[in-house]
């Protein structure tokens, strides 16, 4: 008896179409492939359809200006790397894989960003797919499809500034705030100028550069100045910038970036929505040897003296090399130039004389990206 209800329960699961069972499982969105050379706004994704474009392998830290227009209907536009896209490609519950800052589910109209390509041991293959289907792994959420939709991707590579500690876009919920840059990396040299730029993708938002005191009472909600002067952007509605350059009473004393999406301070943006935005900051650095010497500046015949340059602007190490020339009175290399004879190197020198005098000392540096500035002081040598 037994043997034959199992046989019967057999038969009637071989009854059951194949096509019934996928459907309650992993549909396989069975994605065209494609390249952002071949992919244009005259590109069609059917109603039902996906295409996955592939961006190549992209090295961790490289920063890309991706601009995507979606017409005719919207679109899920998601950007997985090679190993994030397999649940998607599965027809699994992708919705905790993909990169949720630079993805938009149902898509319609302009989006322009930088996106930065996240930390990894590796470079990785990386892929944008535009989404116009209803399936298994979407959770009922994004675009559903139902009508022909039409997109195009661009990329480009930025090439960045030496001194560039932040470029990316970032999201950020509403009623929330991000400190983006504060510590060692704000710990700045006087006369170092400061540029932030800001590319809105979604709402408005506000970017405000602080002091100490002022980050204080805006954390804690105090009354008072809340961002330096001329350092500020607020209700960020298009492509805007600032720049400012540090004085010399904070030079060397904390400064705070924060990227705001609150009501205060007065006169920026509401807070009532998310956001997304790219950000860029920059720096310029001084260029600016400065020569301490011991003994007052003046030795004897035979006696060394320590030549300093430590107090040189350098918070962001921005010179490269340090070449002393310690007479220019005399041409040592027969360069025709007197002042660079590359008698030591550092940032202190030792220097001695043999015969008296007053000397021209000469430190030259060389900047990270090869600006050069040169600096002297005289140290006059006496026969006792």
């Amino acid at each position: 008896m037994r043997s034959a209800i199992c046989t019967a329960l057999l038969l009637g699961l071989m009854l059951i179409p194949v096509s019934t069972l996928a459907a309650e499982g992993r549909d396989a969105p069975n994605c065209l492939n494609d390249t952002p050379a071949g992919f244009s706004s005259s590109t069609v994704i059917g109603d039902g359809a996906c295409i996955k474009v592939n961006l190549g392998v992209l090295n961790p830290g490289d920063v890309y200006d991706i601009s995507i227009i979606v017409s005719q209907d919207a679109l899920d536009v998601l950007v997985f790397d090679e190993n994030s896209i397999q649940p998607y490609d599965l027809g699994q519950s992708y919705r905790s894989s993909y990169e949720t800052v630079p993805s938009t589910e149902s898509a319609l109209g302009s989006f322009e960003f930088h996106w930065k390509v996240p930390p990894s041991i590796t470079s990785k293959s990386w892929y944008v797919v535009f989404d116009n289907l209803a399936h298994s792994g979407d959770q009922g959420l994004g675009d559903q499809g139902g009508a022909d939709g039409r997109a195009s991707l661009t990329l480009s590579k930025i090439t960045e500034s030496y001194w560039t500690p932040y470029h990316n876009v970032l999201a950020l919920e509403s009623d929330s705030s991000l400190e983006l840059l504060s510590g060692d990396q704000m710990l700045l040299d006087a006369g170092t100028t400061i540029v932030v730029s800001a590319w809105p993708l979604q709402g408005e938002g506000d970017i405000y550069l602080q002091t100490q005191s002022m980050n204080n009472l805006y954390t804690t909600g105090g009354v008072g100045t809340q961002y330096i002067t001329g350092a500020a952007l607020q209700s960020i509605s298009s492509t805007d910038s600032f720049s400012w350059t540090v004085p010399q009473e904070l030079g060397g004393q904390p400064l705070y970036l924060v990227v705001d999406n609150t009501d205060s301070p007065l006169g920026g943006a509401n807070g009532s929505e998310a956001i997304r935005l790219t950000v860029r900051v920059e720096y310029a650095p001084p260029i600016q040897p400065v020569i301490s010497v011991d003994s007052n500046g003046s030795t004897i015949l035979g006696q060394a003296v320590t030549l300093d340059a430590s107090s040189s602007a350098n918070r962001l190490e921005q010179i490269a090399s340090w070449s002393w020339d310690f007479d220019a009175a005399i041409d040592l290399d027969a360069d025709g130039n007197f002042t660079n004879d590359a008698e030591a190197s550092g940032v202190n020198a030792l220097a001695l004389w043999n015969t008296p005098g007053d000397r021209i000392v000469t430190l030259t540096v060389v900047s990270q990206t090869g600006i050069s500035a040169s600096t002297t002081t005289t140290v006059s040598v006496t026969d006792v």
